[in-house]
């Protein structure tokens, strides 16, 4: 089975690793403040905070933003992962559900008819598509996420900066991931040095509204900067790909979602009028084909959003692997060919 994820750990990757492991120290360290150097001038942000997963990274930028007022309503798109309804929830704040178009983005007039009772909003370019809304003004604070964007730009600019805060995420599967890690970016040296307090419980002031052990370790923050080193020839890899499989669906029933100028393209999606029964036949093919998304957030707590309904029942997510061989890239094809 082709997997619909599958990150390629080079020698580079390795050495890393060991170097950190036989330094004797593997928590947090420099490797940490070369890593956050890094990611903000990937971003054009002026200040990081590295800590131990991206979820971590949103509830603490939810956390900032209530030192500020209070947030009790904040805004996610209902087609999306679950780590945003988690950490929305943790922070005891409430979710509301905005739907997207038939382009996978949100709907902009229901996301405007919404905006105005928002306490903030977390704002996703889903598997790695461009969010235009990001670079909209909001009555609201924005946390930009780019968990699975990253790498790619919108109007000439990196994605990362265009919030009031911005996430990233290193886990395993993204565009950036090593294994695990995230990371809060922001202008605002305010807001990361809140971040900064909050990641580490034994040195946190008792006046913060919350503090966990979220600090990264130099073995992850190691990995995660090898992997930076080969993610633009990766990115170039994914487009590639997808001109192939674009060519491939000419005058086929299924219609990839295109993901805009500038996009690292995490991800392949295609709309097809049974998407359950489309994976299950990519899947006897040998490609490990996926939902992009297991159940829409709204559908979790009992509401409805038509769009996101209406993509679960339609998208499928093809695998898209810049390491992928010829023989994995013409079973891919010949699968899409005989399914689609």
């Amino acid at each position: 089975m082709i997997p619909h994820s599958r990150t390629l750990f080079d020698s580079a990757c390795i050495t890393a690793v060991s170097r950190v492991v036989e330094s004797g120290h593997t928590a947090r360290g420099p490797l940490n403040d070369s890593l956050e150097q890094r990611v903000a001038g990937l971003t054009d942000s002026r200040h990081a905070a590295a800590v131990d997963s991206g979820s971590s990274a949103l509830m603490l930028a939810i956390y900032a933003l209530k030192q500020r007022g209070s947030v009790n309503r904040v805004g996610i798109p209902a087609y999306a992962c679950r780590a945003l309804l988690h950490a929305v929830r943790a922070c005891g704040a409430a979710p509301v559900f905005m739907d997207c178009g038939e382009d996978l983005r949100l709907d902009a007039g229901h996301a405007e008819a919404l905006s105005g009772g928002l306490d903030a909003v977390i704002l996703v370019h889903p598997f790695g598509m461009i969010e235009p809304l990001v670079a909209e003004s909001w009555p609201c604070p924005v946390i930009e996420d780019i968990a699975q964007a990253a790498g790619g730009s919108f109007r000439d600019e990196p994605l990362g900066g265009f919030g009031d805060i911005g996430i990233a995420s290193f886990y395993a599967t993204k565009p950036w991931g090593g294994a695990y890690g995230g990371m809060l970016l922001s202008d605002d040296a305010s807001f990361i040095e809140q971040a900064r307090g909050m990641r580490h419980a034994d040195t946190a002031g008792v006046d913060l509204p919350y503090a966990g052990n979220h600090q990264l370790s130099d073995v992850h923050a190691a990995l995660a900067l090898a992997r930076l080193d080969v993610a633009d020839n990766e990115r170039n890899g994914r487009r590639t790909l997808v001109a192939r499989f674009d060519q491939c669906l000419k005058g086929l029933e299924a219609v990839p979602v295109a993901c805009g100028a500038g996009a690292n393209h995490y991800r392949y999606i295609v709309r097809v009028s049974d998407a359950g029964r489309a994976v299950e036949a990519l899947r006897a093919c040998g490609v490990g084909a996926a939902r992009p998304v297991d159940v829409p957030l709204s559908r979790l707590l009992g509401e409805q959003c038509k769009g996101a309904e209406t993509a679960l029942q339609e998208c499928v997510s093809l695998p898209l692997l810049p390491n992928m061989s010829d023989e994995e890239q013409e079973t891919v094809l010949q699968a899409m060919t005989t399914c689609l």
